[in-house]
């Protein structure tokens, strides 16, 4: 009996010797996946117990999920040079392929901050912050309460400019027309020198009396001034003062964002100006010069062009005028570049410096 056991004890550990020197040959052997073009070829070409033995080692059949592609290194002006993917193919907005800490969400964080940090401020940089709050177009409840705030800040402050950003809430009002009107006539009431005011309060003035009396405020002004990309100066002003002062790539974004703003908000009211250059031509020519030498943008300057052709300047000085604004507009920086270069120096830090200048300067020279 009990040699039987040790018989059987020996012959089992026989066997286990030779399924481990099996399973430890297997191991050893360079594995290389079966075609697949033969099904079942990995069944067929391991006995069941070599199988068993080399389990373990097989790879998993769920296969691990590829890296993003790295198409190239781009610079982020402000933060530093790293590989990023443009999944949406040459002509993708590069900063939409950016991960969130360093694209929308902190594009998000940042506009928070500044909108806090201008309702802190003065009058025009809380008008600035409200423009920034515009809720969703699809919430209209939102909208006209958000237009209730905004126009009645504005008129708290009595800004000039803050005053003509506030327009952008008459849309969202009972009655649009009204709501442009008082806000031009706080305008001129707040800067009456500055004959843009009377130009768009005419549009909007209705009686005759009213555009007499416009008409007047226009003979008597000697500003004209749109301060063009107004809203951008003031919050870019805001960001420069923040410490640390975030990434010109960044600060970049945001100048898209309230350039926008900035050019919906072009000058009215030059056909009723046109019509009362008409009726009299002397005292219009008196209105162009003066327009001429202190406008501070190009919409203005051609403006004075178009009233000094009707007082018949000289081919040569309008042409002249003509060049200027050309001039203007070929120095302006490229706001929608290539991609692969929209984030760095080279393209955001003169678009930062563009909107500096034209608001230390206008957008055109003007005589002094």
């Amino acid at each position: 009996m009990l040699r039987r056991v040790k018989r059987r004890t020996g012959m089992l550990a026989t066997l286990g010797g030779l399924l481990a020197a099996v399973g430890a040959v297997w191991v050893a052997l360079p594995h290389q996946a079966p075609p697949d073009s033969v099904p079942g070829a990995a069944a067929t070409m391991l006995p069941r117990h070599a199988a068993v033995v080399a389990a373990p080692l097989v790879a998993p059949a769920v296969r691990p999920a590829a890296a993003a592609p790295v198409d190239a290194v781009h610079e982020l002006c402000g933060t530093g040079r790293m590989p990023l993917r443009n999944a949406g193919g040459a002509g993708a907005d590069a900063f939409e392929n950016l991960p969130d800490p360093l694209g929308r969400l902190a594009l998000q964080e940042l506009r928070e901050r500044l909108v806090h940090m201008l309702a802190l401020g003065d009058a025009r940089q809380r008008v600035a912050a409200w423009r920034l709050r515009q809720p969703e177009a699809t919430d209209p409840a939102a909208q006209a309460a958000w237009a209730a705030g905004l126009l009645a800040e504005a008129h708290a402050g009595a800004d000039p400019q803050a005053l003509r950003w506030a327009t952008a809430a008459c849309s969202h009002t009972e009655d649009a027309e009204r709501c442009r009107h008082d806000l031009a006539l706080a305008r001129t009431r707040a800067e009456p020198d500055n004959g843009l005011h009377w130009v768009e309060w005419a549009q909007d003035a209705g009686s005759e009396p009213r555009q007499h009396a416009a008409w007047l405020g226009v003979l008597r002004a000697r500003r004209w001034h749109e301060h063009p990309v107004g809203l951008t100066a003031v919050t870019q002003a805001a960001l420069a003062a923040m410490q640390p002062v975030p990434p010109a790539y960044l600060r970049s974004r945001l100048a898209r964002e309230t350039l926008g703003h900035d050019a919906a908000q072009a000058p009215e009211g030059f056909a009723w100006l046109d019509q009362q250059c008409a009726r009299q031509p002397a005292e219009c020519a008196q209105v162009a010069e003066r327009m001429a030498g202190e406008a501070d943008s190009a919409a203005l300057l051609q403006q004075a062009a178009a009233l000094g052709q009707q007082a018949g300047w000289a081919e040569a000085r309008l042409q002249a005028l003509a060049a200027t604004t050309q001039a203007f507009h070929a120095q302006l920086p490229a706001w929608h570049e290539d991609a692969g270069t929209a984030l760095a120096c080279a393209a955001a830090e003169p678009q930062l410096a563009h909107v500096e200048a034209v608001a230390r300067r206008g957008e055109v020279p003007r005589a002094r």
